[in-house]
């Protein structure tokens, strides 16, 4: 058999002699591979979330206005625009409470127009002296007047965000965390105060006076080594009325409840699709075989051996699998990257991309399984043919 006769030319070949059964099954096993690559994309994006969120946040509690933990949620989750304001003088109270090493608080600016900006964001204001949350990402903070950082998905345009047609200078930009703070602008004190005054004299409308030094949106509480955050929480309500105090660790871990359902329907899914594509490619050689056993007959009196006529069809299998797999992969690939942002924004989910080395490994893993299924779907008929006696079917 020379280079024309190779069992990969000879595959190729007779694929191609039916090209509408070779495009519904390499569609089946397209689809397959899409479906596998994007549920390992987003469970990895989602652990990753979590992992971020755990580490972005940095409180032990979370205190927010009575009945605005939801609200809380949104904030921190998609960085949806929200608002909700409480007397900052609790900051002071709960500084004193046992078992509490660090409070600092953010105020959340929301206008009542949807025109306000650039593009909808949260302009977050946090204490420059006291905060503990932002900064501890930044490399450095010049304290410059009128700047502000950015998370990571916010559009910078030269360095510069625009607010109420005042641009601000971009000092630094967040790393990804996957969580709402990538879609938030983070200022001190003075500037949520410009922007508010600059945006009143161009008659934006606010749901806050934009009072910074009496008001606080949520109050972010580290605890001591050694405290408890329970006992922490039942001192604070005590101390102070009208309030929700939320807890780190059960707001982590309903995220990550959350994310392994997801994570498992996704893991379904896959195994179905996988199931199906199996199924489909080993009922099609198997039901192909009668009618191509003069096809394999001829073979044999040219000089092929049964275990050339069983690569054969292995070759065919590793085809599909092969080029399904590539087709599918990229599809896959070219809806999740570039949407990502909107991606985690509707799911309502930390979501945080990986980096280019796992995206690779988790397509090559997504091609080797996809691949080898359709390889395991032709062994059955390969071994079939090898039992054939088919000479006579020549004559």
């Amino acid at each position: 058999m020379g280079s024309a006769l190779s069992s990969w030319s000879l595959a190729t070949k007779s694929i191609a002699r039916k090209p509408l059964r070779a495009f519904l099954l390499g569609a089946l096993v397209a689809v397959s591979a899409a479906v596998l690559f994007a549920s390992f994309l987003l469970a990895v994006s989602l652990r990753n979330g979590i992992a971020g969120m755990r580490e972005r946040i940095g409180a032990d509690l979370m205190i927010v206005p009575e009945g605005y933990e939801r609200s809380l949620e949104g904030v921190l989750l998609s960085g949806e625009p929200n608002y909700f304001y409480m007397d900052k003088g609790i900051e002071d109270t709960v500084r004193g409470v046992e078992g509490v090493a660090a409070v600092t608080s953010q105020f959340y600016l929301s206008s009542l127009s949807e025109s306000c900006c650039d593009f909808p964001v949260q302009i977050i204001g946090f204490d420059v002296d006291s905060d503990f949350l932002i900064k501890p990402w930044v490399q450095k903070y010049s304290g410059e007047e009128g700047s502000v950082f950015a998370g990571s998905n916010v559009s910078v345009e030269n360095g510069y965000v625009s607010f109420f047609s005042k641009r601000h200078r971009v000092v630094a930009k967040l790393a990804k965390s996957g969580s709402g703070m990538d879609n938030a602008i983070f200022a001190d004190g003075a500037t949520v105060r410009a922007i508010f005054q600059d945006a009143k004299e161009k008659g934006f409308s606010f749901f806050s006076d934009g009072n910074v030094e009496s008001l606080a949106s949520a109050i972010f509480v580290r605890l001591a080594d050694g405290a408890k955050a329970d006992t922490a929480a039942m001192k604070i309500r005590q101390a102070v009325d009208g309030i929700q105090i939320v807890r780190q660790d059960k707001f982590i871990r309903t995220l990550a409840e959350s994310t392994a359902s997801f994570s498992a329907f996704l893991a379904a899914m896959s195994v179905l699709f996988l199931l199906v594509t199996v199924l489909s490619l080993a009922l099609v050689f198997s039901l192909t075989l009668y009618e191509r056993r003069r096809e394999f007959s001829i073979m044999r009196v040219l000089g092929a051996d049964k275990a050339k006529i069983r690569s054969l069809v292995l070759y065919e299998a590793l085809v599909f699998g092969i080029s399904g797999s590539l087709c599918g992969i990229s599809l896959s690939a070219l809806v999740l990257l570039p949407f990502n942002i909107l991606i985690s924004r509707k799911i309502s989910m930390p979501f945080c991309m990986p980096g280019i080395g796992m995206l690779v490994l988790l397509a090559l893993a997504a091609f080797v399984i996809v691949t080898a299924s359709c390889i395991l779907s032709a062994s059955h008929a390969a071994l079939r043919i090898s039992k054939l006696e088919l000479y006579a079917e020549a004559k």
